[in-house]
């Protein structure tokens, strides 16, 4: 198990969590959304968009050399953002048409 040491995963690490954290924000958002005005918005990309963010945020305690570690890697951080944006134009564009 190792952590990361040089600057930019850290700084990449940093970025993810920060994004989950707004995903969060996001998706209590949509869930209010949906619960109080009874309008569809969309949740599940936020909770998506965690799991892809948490599954990047874990393959740093696993091997750092490995080139499959590193798809995976690539893969959920690509996911992660696009998961979040799709969701969060998709939360937009259902709260613009509510008054």
């Amino acid at each position: 198990m190792e952590l990361p040491t040089t600057a930019d995963e850290l700084l990449v690490l940093g970025y993810v969590l920060f994004c989950m954290g707004l995903n969060v924000i996001s998706f209590l958002i949509a869930a209010f959304y949906k619960k109080k005005i009874n309008r569809n918005a969309p949740y599940l990309g936020f909770l998506l968009s965690l799991l892809l963010g948490g599954i990047f945020a874990g393959t740093f305690l696993i091997a750092q050399g490995d080139v499959y570690m590193s798809i995976v890697r690539t893969t959920a951080l690509l996911g992660c953002s696009m998961s979040t944006t799709f969701s969060i134009v998709g939360l937009f564009l259902s709260m613009r048409t509510t008054r």
